[in-house]
């Protein structure tokens, strides 16, 4: 998603590993309406399984530095194209010049916002059809942006599309994504089952985050893999730990904003506690600034249940 960066601290970077110092890879938080969306967002794109099947593994997944990159075809286009595959994606976003390359032609105009403040001017085409291996998803909207800030080769984004009428399962490890029809899924495994809760089309499970010299503080966080952040939460600014002065949201849609990172203690969600992390905050929208990133995430497999409203997170 539009995650928030923690640009332009080396010395920070040594202590991050790889937690996105310096590292411009903006890719969610999508929402194209000016106003807060309602709690349940229709699903307009239609799933659909190749040879009457009912689950489908998407073929050409990798995991790019805590990004899923999934492999899409656009209208019966032959060209494979590098999507990442973003929870925070609440619209389909594919780079302008590639759209002109395969003639899509845009009909409507929008905007979008995310971490930033600010929204930028998109161009939609209507109706689209995205082929994912043996997956077909129908009554797509491609919002065209000039540039969707990842590598070269990874041209859009997808989430919500996919997510809305199925259940995907996320493995950071192998790595794999698996489709599923709801009408067929029955979980049966250890994992913590944990209720989706929504705001427009951004999915959130509820988490405990412990900083220094504060009480743990239990809040909703936005499920984002296209960030690769650990935890963000406002509570980092009352940290008694080392803070520093970060941009966040640089380089992504809409404006950065100066903000602040410094060290957590522990995070939990379920029955899992994850150790000392680090956070960034804050986004220009209030909503994604309590954000679970994919240094988290890729603790587990992951299976997204939106149209039953839970999440399980299985922890390797």
């Amino acid at each position: 998603m539009l995650f928030l960066e923690l640009a332009r601290f080396p010395d920070v970077a040594l202590l991050f590993m790889r937690v996105m110092v310096g590292v411009v890879f903006v890719t969610s938080g999508l929402n194209l309406t000016t106003a807060v969306q309602a709690a349940d967002e229709p699903c307009l794109a239609k799933i659909f399984f190749a040879n009457g099947a009912t689950s489908a593994r998407l073929p050409g997944i990798t995991v790019e530095d805590h990004h899923p990159v999934v492999s899409v075809r656009i209208n019966k286009n032959g060209e494979d194209l590098r999507f990442v595959f973003d929870t925070g994606a609440g619209r389909t976003v594919l780079n302008r010049a590639v759209a002109q390359r395969l003639g899509l032609q845009a009909t409507a105009k929008g905007s979008l916002g995310g971490v930033g403040t600010g929204r930028v001017d998109v161009d939609i085409v209507k109706n689209a059809t995205i082929q994912l291996g043996d997956v077909r998803l129908e009554g797509v909207d491609l919002n065209l942006v000039n540039d969707v800030h990842g590598d070269k080769a990874t041209v859009g984004i997808i989430g919500y599309d996919l997510l809305c009428g199925s259940v995907v399962a996320l493995d950071y490890k192998q790595p794999s994504i698996t489709v599923t029809a709801p009408s067929v899924f029955h979980y049966q495994g250890n994992g913590d089952v944990l209720p989706l809760t929504f705001k427009g089309r951004w999915p959130y499970v509820r988490g405990t985050l412990k900083v220094p010299g504060l009480e743990p503080v239990t809040d909703d966080f936005l499920i984002d893999t296209g960030s690769e952040d650990a935890v963000n939460h406002p509570i980092i600014r009352q940290s008694k730990g080392e803070l520093r002065e970060a941009q966040t949201g640089a380089g992504g849609f809409g404006q950065s904003l100066a903000g602040v990172i410094g060290p957590n203690e522990w995070f939990l969600i379920g029955n899992t506690t994850i150790g000392p992390t680090y956070s960034v905050c804050c986004a220009g929208n209030e909503d994604v600034s309590r954000q679970l990133g994919g240094q988290v995430l890729s603790h587990f497999r992951i299976i997204f249940n939106y149209p039953g409203r839970s999440v399980v997170f299985e922890k390797y």
